[in-house]
Order: structure tokens, then sequence, then C-alpha cells
């Protein structure tokens, strides 16, 4: 029989400062759930059952509730915390969340909860935090349904068999802890202005700066950093309890002190009628948007998509706070301002007094890459012959290749920033939109808020700089290879991979969706040029195509002539709201067996589990033929779902710019690449789970307990 596994955490919220921690005399264990891939509770984990939605995740199906949760960290949404106060409120949660890594998204739930509701008679579970070897040992171990652990009041883990062995190793170590127990790694100092609204300040500055003074130590900041905007991503409507965290924010008087846009909503705030919304979510969706406004929001954003508001583009080396997964990546690696992926709540709380903690990418040596990710031969083999032998057209279809090649490096990265190079070659050909879905991809799989593309992200653009990067990370270096691009498109294509293993599917598609992020405009006039030069024909009458974009975009593609063109070939639009927070009919098929098209990677990934529908993936011109045939037929081909871009002829191997020439390292064949390929070593589950493609897809390396993260603190 296994003995009881002792470690020795920090606990970084811990449910006795709402005293609903057990004594020894009554004390309670609980079952475990262990996994070693990192998991976003939005969009992973069903607020209203406590059951893990993420079909690409390995716990898919279990129920957290009153379990001690094991994963390296939480990944992909800020909205992660808006779902973790709404299992609290709902007396779902698990009891506790052992991580590998310290998240401050997981954190900033529990802490609200405390702060905010700390009347209610809720039980908060601890976060605690046990680092890498901590986490290896729990990995390491067989765990099956009858292994049970608690967490002491000092952070000590104990983990075992069964009931009497923990009970036994608690009262061994009872009375020994405080003994043990390290220092405090609170080092906080405060301004004089910063003390005065944490003292002294509006009850709603006080809430504020108590909830950002008790990350910032969590996080081990040693000061404070002032910000010049926010982007607010807590404005959707996830349950009442965000609802009331708000309210309660306005009637305590709160009002933002720096220029505030809000993220995208619940519900077209205007138009929800017309669509056929709910009337009980519309309604609750734009009491949230309501109170955000009265705290002093901008009023003409609503959108996933700040980046396309020319007031909201922050310059070089600002230091900002935006919430949405997306536009955190987009800030920090196209544009080089400066901010962590902060958790909702959070976001509004420092737009109140305009602070952040001094950790994360807004510190120089946080933004530096900790591993290299290699795509030459990729870039050379698949995307730049197709541009060299059509020069002139538009390739409508390699659209595709950004999120799908976003969504790989996410999962590559390994929680690490990352320098990807390879692609300067085509560098003349990569758009602001093939950036955006990029970023969108990356930040739904990675946990860094920032990467670095060499010769294009304004970070990575000096030669000498690159050459340093990667003389730096080339003992973590990753050559990205053909297969692997091949196993993230199926991922993205999960509906599919659904059609290809059984007789008793079609590949009929009922929505086309476009828009997750926010369209831009030069997106609405590509749209225009496909269905207005390319002969494809009118929209089937069986399929629906809906966009959702800024009101901001939509006036101006409607002063351009774009919205019309579109109405004329079939379009309707969404305004205020995206496609994650489009979760019910008739704004989605209601049939259960319905297909939904997307060019977005970041809803190709949420769909499935948020909507119970299947997803296709494809190109902004794959989705617009399906919406003509009423299927998906990709190029004639039947039998195979992939762009042709996934099935290169030519293969050659001199890249355009060798950032190798001065290191040792030389791009090698495919012939000659060393045995620990990433086909090998990071996919190994794929071939085993083709009928459960998806969960194989994401139990690469993550799945062995590797660093997340080296960010300094």
């Amino acid at each position: 029989m296994p003995s009881t596994t002792r470690i020795q955490g920090r606990l970084l919220v811990s449910s006795s400062d709402c005293g609903n921690r057990s004594s020894l005399e009554d004390c309670v264990v609980h079952p475990v759930l262990v996994s070693s891939v990192s998991l976003s509770f939005w969009g992973g984990v069903d607020p209203l059952t406590s059951v893990i939605i993420d079909a690409t995740h390995p716990l898919h199906g279990c129920a957290i509730v009153d379990t001690i949760l094991f994963i390296p960290s939480g990944r992909g949404s800020c909205t992660g915390s808006q779902v973790l106060l709404e299992l609290i409120r709902n007396g779902l949660a698990p009891r506790a969340i052992v991580t590998r890594d310290v998240d401050g998204i997981l954190c900033v739930g529990p802490i609200i909860a405390q702060e905010i509701f700390g009347d209610e008679d809720w039980a908060v579970p601890d976060i605690l935090c046990i680092g890498d070897d901590g986490f290896e040992t729990i990995t390491a171990r067989s765990c099956d349904e009858s292994t049970v652990a608690t967490i002491s009041s000092e952070g000590t883990l104990l983990l075992g068999p069964d009931l009497n062995a923990v009970k036994f190793s608690l009262q061994q170590i009872e009375g020994r802890e405080t003994e043990e127990k390290k220092e405090s790694t609170d080092n906080l100092k405060l301004t004089k202005e910063e003390q005065r609204m944490l003292d002294e300040g509006s009850p709603a500055e006080q809430i504020a700066m108590r909830t950002i003074t008790r990350l910032a130590s969590i996080m081990s900041s040693p000061n404070l950093l002032p910000v010049t905007q926010a982007h607010i991503d807590g404005c959707t409507y996830i349950g009442p309890g965000g609802l009331a965290f708000v309210q309660h924010l306005v009637d305590l008087g709160g009002k933002v002190c720096i220029p505030t846009t809000l993220n995208s909503v619940s519900a077209d705030r205007r138009r929800w009628k017309e669509l056929g919304m709910n009337e009980e979510l519309a309604v609750a969706a734009n009491s949230v948007g309501d109170a955000y406004l009265k705290l002093g929001c901008n009023p003409m954003s609503f959108t996933c998509a700040p980046y396309l508001l020319p007031e909201s583009i922050p310059k070089l080396g600002d230091n900002i706070i935006w919430g949405e997964s997306n536009a955190v990546v987009f800030a920090n690696s196209v544009l080089g301002a400066r901010t962590d992926k902060y958790a909702d709540y959070f976001d509004i709380c420092c737009a109140l007094v305009g602070r952040v903690p001094a950790v994360g990418v807004h510190l120089d040596e946080n933004r530096q890459p900790g591993i290299l990710l290699d795509v030459t031969c990729l870039v050379m083999d698949c995307i730049q012959p197709i541009f060299e032998k059509e020069a002139k057209n538009d390739n409508f279809e390699l659209d595709a290749f950004f999120p799908t090649l976003g969504y790989l490096c996410g999962n590559m990265s390994d929680g690490r920033v990352p320098l990807i190079v390879g692609m300067d070659s085509i560098k003349e050909h990569v758009s602001m939109d093939d950036l955006k879905a990029f970023c969108a991809a990356f930040g739904t799989t990675g946990t860094a808020p920032l990467f670095h593309m060499a010769g294009i992200t304004p970070e990575a653009k000096d030669p000498i700089v690159v050459q340093k990067m990667i003389q730096n990370n080339y003992h973590r270096r990753k050559e990205l290879q053909l297969q692997d691009l091949k196993l993230a498109f199926d991922a993205l294509d999960s509906g599919g991979q659904l059609v290809l293993s059984s007789d008793t599917q079609t590949n009929q598609v009922d929505l086309v969706a476009f828009g997750n992020p926010h369209l831009s405009i030069t997106e609405c006039e590509r749209l225009v040029k496909i269905v207005t030069e390319s002969n494809v024909g009118k929209k089937n009458e069986n399929v629906d195509i809906k966009a959702t974009l800024s009101r901001r975009v939509f006036e101006e593609a409607q002063d351009k002539g774009y919205i019309s063109s579109l109405e004329k070939f079939g379009f309707s639009f969404i305004n205020d709201t995206c496609w994650c927070m489009l979760l019910h009919p008739p704004v989605i098929p209601p049939k259960k067996d319905a297909v939904i098209m997307t060019n977005s990677g970041k809803y190709a990934h949420y769909g499935p589990g948020l909507t119970n529908r299947r997803l296709r993936f494809g190109s902004m011109q794959d989705c617009i033929r399906a919406a003509t045939l009423g299927k998906w037929n990709l190029r004639g081909n039947d039998n195979d779902s992939r762009p042709r871009w996934l099935s290169p002829t030519n293969y050659r191997r001199q890249p355009a710019r060798n950032y190798f020439s001065d290191t040792t390292f030389q791009t090698k064949s495919p012939s000659s690449r060393p045995s620990g390929s990433i086909s090998q070593n990071f996919f190994w589950g794929i071939e085993l789970f083709r009928n459960n493609w998806s969960r194989g897809f994401i139990c690469l390396a993550l799945s062995r307990g590797r660093r997340r993260s080296d960010l300094k603190r």
C-alpha cells in the first residue's frame, strides 16, 4: 500500500480567512483529481455543475466539486476568476486547488469572495502552490479513486491511500508546522498615495487596494506601478456573483481614474430582442454593462479587440492593465506594451486606483524569451512556395495558417515566453489581421502573455538582439515539424475528425461564424472581396452566416459600403458581444448535432465545450464556400479536410536568413533531426487517441509536469 505523501506548499489563499478550515478533530479529507495539463476554468468548467467541459482536457467529464484539484496552472481566458467565483457562490467549488505555479487568475475569484462577500456562508477553496518538485512528486505517484488528501492550516499537503493514513500523518505534524513555516515573502512597499488609498480612500478605493495588495503579495511584487489605461474583461455575465460585485462597487461610489474600455459583453445591448436572445440573460448582461458604465468606462467600446480602437492603442513600453487573453497577447507582442494576463475583477480594481503589481512582463527581465521555436522548415516547405507561385493572388486560404501556428506555439511554449524564428522570409506578407489571429489562438493554449517573432514583432526586429535571444535559449530549442502542424489543425477542426471517424455523420454546415476576436475593417474588406470577386455563388438557404464586430468598426464598414455588400450575400451582424458569449439558440443552431464553421482558432477550441455543437475550422474562403454549398467540401475533396499548405510538394532546407550562423546549430534535414523530435516527444498521445483526438493532442509535454513559467516576481 502506498505511503502518505507530505509536501510543504505555499498557501496563496486560505479558506481559514472565512473560518472554513476544519480542525484536526474534525479533519475532512477529500478525493483528488490530478492532471498535468493546465485548465482554463472559463470554457473549461461549467459553473452550474462543476463538470469539466473542455473536450481537449484529460479530466473532461469529471466534476470538481469538493475535490482537491491538482493542475500545473490555469491557462487561456482571464475569465477563469469569474467562473471560480460562481462555483464558490453555487457551492460547487473544489475544496482546494493545488498548483505547480503561482497563478494570479485562480487566486482572484476566492479573494473577491472573501473581500466582497465575506459575510456570506460560502466555502472558499484553498489555493496551494507546491512548486516544480512537489508537483512532479504528485504526478509521479499513482493516484486512484480511493486516494484522498487534506491541507493543513500552515499549507502542508498530505495525500494518502485512505482517511486513516492521512489523519495519522496530520497528527504527526501537528504543533511542528509553525516552527517549520517559512518566513513571509510579503515585502510590498507602498507610496504615500497608495497607502492613503488603502487606509483612508473611498470605500471603493479601499476594496480595490486590498485586493491589489493581496495579489501583489501573492505574486511577491516589491511595489506597484502606475498604468496609463485599462481594458476590462470582467464585464461579461457569467452569473449573479459578477453582477453583485460590480453593483457593489457602484454603490460605493467607485470611478475609474484612467481611460478604460470594456470587453465584449454577453448580449448585443441594442438588438438582443431582434436576435431572439434570452430575455433573462440579456437583461442581466445589460445590467452588468450598465454598472461598468456608471464606473466611468468608455460607452463606445464593448469589444474584445481594443487594439482596433484608435484611442486605445498603447505605445511601445506603456504599462497598461488589460484583460481578455487575445488582447493581452496582442498588446505585449505586437504593440510592445506591457500588461500581464490579469484576472476578471482584478482589472476593474486596478482601473479604480491606476496601479498594478510590478510583476511578470511589466519587468524587462521577464520579457526575455525562455524557449526557442523554430518554424523555418515549416514556412519554407508549406507557405513560401504558395506565395511564390501565386504572387498576384490574395491567397485567401493562408489566413488559417496563422491561428493554427499560434495554437501550436501556445502548446509548445511550456509556459515560457517563446521566440519564434523562421517567419522573416514571409514577413512582407504577414498582416496585422494574421497576427491578431495568431495571438488569439496562442492565448487559448499558452500560459505566457507574450511571444516574440523574429523580424516581425517590435522587440525582436534587431538581428543583433535576436541573435542574443537565440544564444540564450539554444538549450531550449524546438523545431516544429509538418506533422505537428497537421495535428494542431486537426485539433481545431474537431468536427472534421468526428466526420472521418463515423459513417453516420455528414459534412453539413449549419452556421458560419466570423469575428472572434471582433472583425477589423480590413477583414470586412477581405470578406467583401471573397463574396464578390471569387464567383462563390449565393448563400445556401439552410446556412446562417453571422459576424461579430465592434460598433466602431461596424459604422466604418457601413460608410465604406462593406456591410451592405455582405448583407446582400446573406450576412447578419452582431455588436457588443462575441462568439464565446453567444451560447444559446437561436443565435447558434438549435439542433444538438448541428455544425458550426469558423475561421477562429479561439472559437474552434472553446466552441465545442461552450455550445455542445460540432466545430469545423478553416480559412475565410473555406467558410464562405461552406456557406454556399451548405457543407464542408474543401477543394472538392471529402476525404481530407486539411488545406493544401499542409500537403507541400517541395521540400527545401535553406532559410532566407540563417539565424543560427553564429552558433553551433545549423538547420537539419528531416533525416538528420535528433531522435528527441517534437513529434516523438510532444505528440506521443495522438496516434493512440485518434478516436479521442483532442485529448491526445493536448497531452503534450505539458503533461509531464514541466515548468509553466520562469517569470521572476
